[in-house]
């Protein structure tokens, strides 16, 4: 697929693995100025990611932009590398969970300068995890130094939540240690969501209105 420095107007430009179901995804629309996220997040969807993001920055910066967010997780290196760019980016971003936003899609929206939820949207804390390719005979040195990088990683994901929330250290690392997921409302009450979007009141058009209101 082509990479363009400018976000186009053809929003399947971008979905070049339709057929592989463990693949994370991206949509764009310029005209609506939004981007969506879903699936698993690998290193070639933070690269893509960056050269969509940058196109929106080359139009107005008056307007914010919406990322939705529908992601089970995927690779840490992947996940801060999105988390940076949305966070040094110079356009206002607003992040939505549409579905759910666990482990490294969690950490991702919460770099929204706002943030909300769908009513049913479910938010997952997930510790990060980290391999070497030793094959598993990697001395006491390299799991030392493993184990001394996942804590790090994870005091980075820690930093991230309480300083976008209202929960306490404490509380943030028990539910990262035990893989907790919560609902949109708990998510407001912490202080992790913004709001809540509840669905829109609908007018029908007049012409509807008789029509239901003929006998059948």
């Amino acid at each position: 697929m082509k990479r363009d420095s400018k976000p186009s107007d053809n929003e399947n430009d971008n979905n070049e693995n339709d057929n592989n179901e463990d693949i994370g995804g991206l949509y764009f629309n310029r005209k609506l100025r939004l981007i969506s996220i879903s699936g698993v997040i690998t290193w070639s969807l933070a690269d893509e990611f960056f050269n969509i993001l940058t196109g929106f920055e080359s139009l107005s910066l008056k307007k914010p932009l919406t990322i939705y967010i529908n992601s089970e997780g995927g690779d840490t290196y992947a996940m801060l590398k999105i988390y940076d760019h949305i966070r040094n980016s110079p356009l206002f971003i607003v992040t939505i969970v549409a579905g759910q936003a666990s482990s490294a899609g969690f950490i991702i929206f919460m770099a929204g300068d706002r943030r909300k939820a769908l009513p049913n949207a479910v938010l997952g804390f997930h510790a990060p995890s980290i391999y070497f390719c030793g094959g598993g005979s990697e001395g006491p040195s390299e799991a030392e130094e493993s184990a001394l990088h996942q804590k790090h990683l994870l005091d980075a994901m820690v930093r991230i939540v309480k300083n976008n929330s209202n929960m306490t250290e404490n509380m943030i690392r028990e539910y990262f240690r035990i893989l907790t997921r919560i609902d949109a409302q708990t998510a407001l009450k912490f202080g992790l969501v913004n709001e809540i979007i509840n669905p829109p009141k609908k007018i029908l058009p007049k012409s509807w209105s008789k029509i239901l209101k003929e006998p059948k």
